[in-house]
């Protein structure tokens, strides 16, 4: 077994990484209401402005944002995990490539899912 298909598996890890991070951070509310500063600055000052809704724009669009950032890696890193199976089938690099580029088709099969039932609501 050669070096590069090592090297391309680990690069192939680093990219799960930032995926799984991409969609962890997708799940997060960005509501600035929601922080614990804001919500002193209204327990503290009468007239506060009146927190936004979670569904408000640009709030609803950030995690669909970092979903389709994080599918989009996962598109990079298949192409890649492909070009490295073109390049190196051996069948223990076949077997290396393949055992670090299925859980990114997995992935990649959930974000699409998920981002197709977001709904789409255009800021008026």
């Amino acid at each position: 077994m050669t070096a590069e298909p090592l090297l391309a598996a680990g690069y192939l890890g680093v990219l799960l990484g930032v995926v799984l991070g991409l969609e962890a951070y997708a799940r997060q509310t960005t509501s600035a209401w929601a922080s614990r500063v804001f919500a002193g600055y209204r327990r503290a000052v009468r007239d506060a402005p009146a927190p936004a809704e979670a569904g408000d724009w640009p709030h609803s669009e950030v995690g669909r944002f970092h979903r389709a950032v994080a599918l989009f890696v996962c598109v990079v890193a298949l192409t890649l995990a492909s070009a490295e199976l073109v390049r190196h089938h051996r069948p223990a690099e076949a077997v290396v490539l393949t055992a670090v580029a299925v859980p990114h088709g997995l992935l990649a099969g959930v974000l699409v899912r998920r981002l197709r039932r977001i709904e789409v609501t255009p800021p008026e």
